[in-house]
């Protein structure tokens, strides 16, 4: 760390995502940084984005305390389910209808656990980024995750958590915008440019233009959804049936098929089953199925609150089906008794409609620019599931393999923010 770094003003690159957040920065004279954390998991660039919450007691009263990022994975892994963790925020910020949540009894908006959040980001770099005079760019999604998100209330909401960081000098940028900014700076000129930024709670597009200035962006389009939405699909249409999904149970002298909504299994919300009420339930029906250690299975991840580790075991599966055919989701990792197989080819199955709604949305995108895909010179992918072989083919098959590329997946959009930040002094 260098004096000019904490004494003079700084460009900030800040990537905001639904999964991971990003920190770059750049100094006046133009030291490039790219900020890392050691944790109990390991170093790297990526903070993960999510907040652990338990409570203290002190001076015979119990405070509420948090940790976040890879920090706040390892306090809940080591710790348990008397833990309150909370993840994916960003997706709820267009949401007019969340406006917090209970955390040991004390109403909590989401602004507030935003604010907890960074706090506990910017407490783990050796760099103050409160500095007055700092140039701070935040990236933003095309569209904002959810059904109907209300992008003026999501934006206004961000914008309060973050000056409730500390944070000042803040403006807004397209990811996907910032991400070409940043191919720009690394690659050779091409005339046209599509970048895919995927992220863990959207896709976003830009068509970006070569001129006098270098590439700039021209059109923008976005969907709400991303890796999450691959996520649920496997947990839902894979792991679920094993949990009581589909399964039936007796009522009086009729047998009927358990109810199920999609959303038990998102696994934050099987933390909040964890209560006497909800419980009771699950328990009636165990009683009542016709295959009660399929229940028995769901009942035990809600007690010994490993919804997140479930989601983490997917997760890894379907990474691992970026190299492999066949991966395990090692369901016998968070204490139940089996494991299970998941193929790429099932897999891809899943998220056809997925990747369908992704198709149109880049080609409409071009149709409104007048563009056909093969005037596009360079498509540049980027974000964790650029890595995904259905997407990648999706987008080869588009534009030709030999214009794809990608580079920087987890860390081109912070890079691309704080260029963006730089070239504005």
């Amino acid at each position: 760390m260098t004096p000019n770094m904490t004494t003079q003003p700084i460009s900030i690159g800040l990537d905001f995502g639904t999964t991971n957040t990003v920190v770059s920065t750049i100094t006046a004279e133009g030291t490039r940084r790219h900020h890392v954390f050691e944790s109990p998991l390991g170093t790297g660039r990526s903070f993960r984005s999510l907040i652990c919450y338990w409570q203290e007691v002190e001076r015979a009263r119990p405070e509420v305390r948090h940790s976040s990022g890879p920090y706040g994975i390892s306090d809940y892994i080591e710790w348990g389910p008397d833990q309150r963790l909370i993840m994916s925020m960003k997706s709820y910020l267009g949401d007019a209808s969340f406006t917090g949540t209970q955390i040991f009894g004390r109403r909590v908006g989401i602004e507030d656990i935003i604010v907890d959040f960074l706090t506990d980001l910017l407490g783990r770099l050796d760099v103050p980024l409160r500095g007055a005079g700092h140039r701070i760019r935040v990236g933003r999604p095309v569209v904002f995750a959810g059904a109907r998100p209300d992008e003026a209330l999501a934006l206004a909401r961000l914008r309060r958590a973050l000056e409730g960081a500390g944070l000042g000098g803040i403006e807004f940028a397209l990811e996907p915008a910032a991400a070409g900014a940043q191919y720009a700076r690394t690659n050779a000129r091409k005339d046209l440019v599509l970048v895919a930024d995927f992220g863990g709670g959207t896709s976003d597009f830009s068509i970006l233009k070569d001129g006098p200035d270098g590439l700039q962006p021209i059109a923008h389009a976005g969907l709400g959804l991303a890796g999450d939405r691959f996520d649920s699909r496997i947990v839902n249409h894979v792991v679920a049936p094993y949990l009581g999904k589909g399964t039936e149970f007796k009522s009086f002298d009729t047998v009927m098929t358990v109810p199920w909504n999609s959303s038990d299994l998102v696994w934050h919300r099987i933390s909040l089953m964890n209560n006497p009420t909800d419980l009771r339930a699950w328990d009636d029906l165990r009683r009542a199925s016709l295959e009660p250690e399929k229940i028995e299975r769901m009942i035990k991840i809600i007690t010994d609150g490993t919804g997140f580790n479930l989601y983490r075991a997917v997760s890894g599966a379907k990474e691992a089906l970026s190299q492999a055919d066949v991966a395990t989701i090692p369901l016998g990792e968070i204490g139940l008794d089996l494991d299970l197989e998941l193929t790429r080819e099932t897999f891809e199955t899943l998220i056809a409609d997925d990747l369908a709604q992704i198709s149109t949305c880049v080609l409409d995108l071009l149709a409104q620019q007048q563009i056909a895909p093969e005037r596009i010179d360079q498509v540049f992918m980027t974000g964790g599931t650029a890595h995904t072989p259905a997407v990648r083919r999706l987008f080869a098959d588009l534009f030709g393999a030999g214009k794809i590329g990608s580079g920087g997946e987890f860390t081109s959009v912070a890079d691309g923010l704080a260029e963006l930040a730089h070239a504005a002094a």
